[in-house]
């Protein structure tokens, strides 16, 4: 890895899958910088931002405040996102799916328009990954507005990689199957009454017969992120231990 020195920004980095490639990140020797609602406590980040993704504003101002402080932004890992609470999709209200929409979309698409615009504005050959997930390529009948945002999210990086290649900047996003965090604990428990029966059954559905751990995704994270791997772009990479084989993924 040569990732070394490199200013690396992580949104929703105290969550499960962001703290992992926090963690990843340091070890690989960049400079990481996080940002979520609130910190945890136990991460040694360069700097940390409180940051409402819905909020436009504020995400532009911590690409710009990070651009002054520090000259650039290297790397874009947006991880931030929620499941949603409601599974049903016949209970499921326009006001939750707009909101899902404007958290886990809109959100992903105002990120990374602000550091391309960064990136671009000090010629930055940087990296920018986004979390999409297994669930984006397959109907499901359960958490729609999740489903449908992470599709967004994939539509979302195929434009901005072929906005951006010409000037050397590799976009792409990385689609986790089931991940022992905190959003599958949701999803196992909303799936029936009995969540350990739920999380083995999505287990053996899956090749590998296990979930992922956030620290197996992370490093898929930082192969991505890697100036040495910078011709690979529009990608989406799964995480999913086998999960759509053969299914076009």
């Amino acid at each position: 890895m040569s990732l070394t020195d490199q200013v690396v920004l992580v949104t929703g980095s105290s969550g499960g899958i962001g703290d992992a490639a926090v963690s990843a990140f340091i070890a690989a020797g960049a400079m990481v910088i996080g940002a979520d609602r609130s910190p945890k406590e136990d991460q040694s980040l360069e700097a940390f931002y409180p940051l409402d993704i819905t909020s436009e504003e504020q995400c532009a101002t911590v690409i710009h405040d990070i651009e002054v402080k520090y000259g650039r932004v290297d790397v874009l890992v947006h991880a931030a996102g929620v499941l949603g609470p409601t599974p049903d999709i016949m209970e499921t209200t326009t006001e939750e799916f707009d909101s899902i929409l404007r958290i886990n979309a809109t959100a992903t698409f105002t990120m990374v328009r602000e550091t391309a615009k960064s990136m671009l504005a000090t010629g930055t050959a940087g990296a920018i990954v986004v979390l999409s997930s297994v669930a984006a390529k397959e109907s499901r009948l359960n958490y729609l507005p999740y489903n449908a945002s992470k599709l967004a999210v994939l539509h979302i990086m195929w434009s901005f990689a072929e906005l951006l290649g010409p000037n050397g900047i590799s976009v792409n996003a990385i689609a986790p199957g089931p991940v022992n965090t905190p959003m599958w604990a949701q999803f196992a428990r909303d799936s029936g009454p009995d969540a350990a029966a739920n999380r083995a059954k999505r287990a053996a559905q899956l090749p590998m017969r296990r979930f992922a751990e956030p620290d197996e995704v992370a490093r898929a994270i930082l192969f991505l992120s890697d100036p040495d791997n910078r011709y690979i772009t529009g990608v989406s990479l799964d995480v999913a231990g086998g999960a759509h084989l053969g299914i076009g993924t």
